[in-house]
């Protein structure tokens, strides 16, 4: 247990919520998605609300974590981690900032200003479906990167990259 890192743990956590949220939300959608959770949309909505609020407690907490590696100018690299300066750790961060916007606005305007809801919803949703998509495309190039071999480039001594 002491070789597990930190941005290992994080990420597995996030994803958990990740998924618990997709689905609660799918749920809420409408009657296509119902059944995930037997067509009841006030558990479904109370499930989404709390898991929402544990998605942005972990968003916190790696952001923290981001703010004082920049301080310490710790430039190692967290393979884990779901926050970063570019690619997929970037698109997840903007996305995830999207999201947090997105359903605060719909959990704060509800009852008020149904145009803006509509607005966030129609956002919350729509960005819903992308994530997703570019989960199912993470996923696939990930395992087919552990699965696979990477080819010694031409720099590289073969016997120092296997031993």
């Amino acid at each position: 247990m002491n070789n597990v890192r930190f941005d290992f743990i994080i990420h597995w956590l996030w994803t958990i919520v990740f998924a618990l949220l997709a689905l609660s939300g799918l749920a809420m959608v409408g009657a296509q998605y119902g059944w995930i959770l037997n067509y009841d949309i006030v558990s479904a909505d109370y499930v989404h609300r709390v898991l929402a609020a544990v998605y942005v407690l972990l968003t916190f907490i790696s952001i923290v974590i981001e703010v004082i590696r920049g301080i310490k100018s710790d430039e190692k690299k967290l393979t884990w981690f779901m926050i970063g300066k570019s690619g997929y750790q970037l698109f997840t961060f903007i996305t995830t900032l999207i999201f947090i916007i997105t359903g605060a606005i719909i959990w704060v305007c509800m009852d008020s200003n149904m145009a803006v809801v509509s607005f966030a919803l129609y956002v919350h949703e729509k960005l819903t479906y992308i994530v997703v998509a570019s989960v199912i495309w993470h996923i696939y190039v990930k395992c087919h990167a552990l699965l696979l071999p990477k080819r010694p480039s031409s720099k590289e001594n073969v016997s120092d990259k296997y031993n």
